[in-house]
């Protein structure tokens, strides 16, 4: 059984680093831009994705402090099972 394991992960790692290497081949070859392009262009886009991220993450958190505020959004019990309990007994 152990025999089998690691000839199907064998198999799975020899495939991905076959596909690895023509993936970049495929990618050297059919580029549509020079090297120092395509860096330039991931940069930029890159500084953009930080951009929008950071974006979101302020608007995430204003809507954050905005429902705690408010309390949440949901009201609370007033009639709770557990209101009879006392939890500051010294015998529990």
């Amino acid at each position: 059984m152990a025999d089998r394991e690691s000839k199907d992960s064998g198999g799975f790692f020899s495939g991905m680093v076959i596909g690895g290497i023509v993936g970049f081949v495929a990618g050297m070859v059919f580029a549509p831009k020079s090297g120092d392009e395509t860096r330039t262009l991931f940069s930029e886009r890159g500084q953009e994705f930080r951009d929008k991220a950071d974006d979101f993450i302020a608007a995430a958190k204003e809507r954050m402090f905005a429902a705690s505020d408010r309390g949440g959004g949901r009201p609370r019990r007033n009639n709770s099972p557990f209101d009879d309990l006392d939890l500051d007994d010294e015998d529990l």
